[in-house]
């Protein structure tokens, strides 16, 4: 690997001042543009490298942004990362990533580490464990210049810009279409019923269903629906699934398979899963499509914003999310 040059030797090599070499590559309208030019070749052709930390500590600014993630498996949240990063990408501005596995502790310490003069701001979706136990306490002694951004799993009394998807009113929607094509017996499956939108898309669920039928709601691991499915599936009382996330929409559709009811186009489901996974299933899954990427672009947009503009007023934005009907909702001969 090529050497890198310091300032000091830049200046000696070209015969100048650090001074001039410092502002030259700063693009100072002291310098000439004929010694700008002369410099950055130089520059360039020796390999130097600026001290980020020491430009850190003269500006008091790191140039740099923490987003804190609680799984980089899920499909949202991924798909919400590549939005930030797509934002972030035309700034002067870098990313750290920290993902958490759902532990708060490892929420803490992320926190942490990250306001210990690393970034400027940071974008955050709790974990599950932060919201069970309902401990925001680190989030609340984040110093006041690093400003924060939460989007999707919030926390309401974070006096910070938010992001959030249309979770109650997705699944209002999502119900109306499936009594709209005859479908009365919905039951919901979920195994995200502990976290804050799990509890508002299961709301949307139970304020819909407003007539004869009873709400049922499956709420636990994978297994435990899929095994719960299947019952109520054999004693033929349901006649579509809502399924809140991705682990509940393959048991759903497992279960929906094993008792031959989904290419007859019986049992309708609607569920949660990205496009690649929704389109390849057979039948391919009608899916509630929470616009990942431009939940990520929004919340990089107002924390950038934020910097220009620290004293505004907080925004809360509201991100909807669209039905993308596939063949799990077709009736077929």
């Amino acid at each position: 690997m090529k050497k890198s040059i310091t300032l000091k030797e830049l200046a000696k090599l070209l015969k100048v001042s650090v001074s001039t070499v410092s502002k030259a590559l700063n693009d100072s309208h002291e310098i000439s543009e004929s010694t700008k030019r002369k410099v950055e070749e130089a520059a360039k052709l020796h390999n130097y490298k600026p001290n980020r930390a020491a430009l850190n500590l003269k500006s008091g600014k790191t140039n740099t942004i923490g987003v804190v993630l609680p799984s980089i498996k899920n499909f949202f949240l991924s798909r919400a990362l590549r939005g930030i990063e797509s934002v972030v990408a035309n700034t002067n501005y870098n990313i750290v990533i920290s993902i958490t596995n759902e532990s708060h502790e490892k929420e803490v310490k992320s926190i942490e580490t990250l306001t210990n003069g690393m970034v400027d701001g940071i974008i955050i979706s709790v974990s599950e464990e932060t919201q069970v136990i309902q401990d925001f306490s680190h989030l609340y002694d984040i110093p006041e210049d690093i400003h924060v951004v939460m989007f999707d799993r919030v926390e309401n009394t974070i006096n910070s810009d938010k992001v959030l998807v249309d979770d109650y009113d997705a699944i209002l929607k999502a119900v109306r279409d499936l009594k709209f094509k005859g479908r009365n017996k919905i039951v919901l499956a979920s195994t995200i019923g502990k976290l804050s939108v799990g509890q508002q898309r299961t709301k949307g669920y139970t304020d819909s269903i407003i007539d004869k039928h009873e709400p049922i709601i499956i709420e636990g691991p994978e297994d435990f629906i899929e095994v719960k499915l299947n019952k109520l599936l054999k004693e033929g009382d349901i006649d579509a699934i809502i399924a809140l996330d991705e682990e509940s929409s393959l048991a759903a559709f497992r279960a929906g398979k094993k008792n031959d009811l989904l290419d007859n186009g019986k049992l309708f489901i609607i569920g949660y899963a990205g496009k690649t996974l929704s389109e390849h299933l057979s039948p391919s899954l009608t899916t509630v499509d929470q616009h990942g990427k431009k939940v990520g672009r929004t919340a990089a947009k107002l924390l950038l914003e934020r910097f220009k503009r620290p004293n505004k007023v907080i925004e809360q934005k509201v991100v909807d999310s669209t039905l993308r009907e596939r063949e799990t909702t077709f009736k077929r001969s």
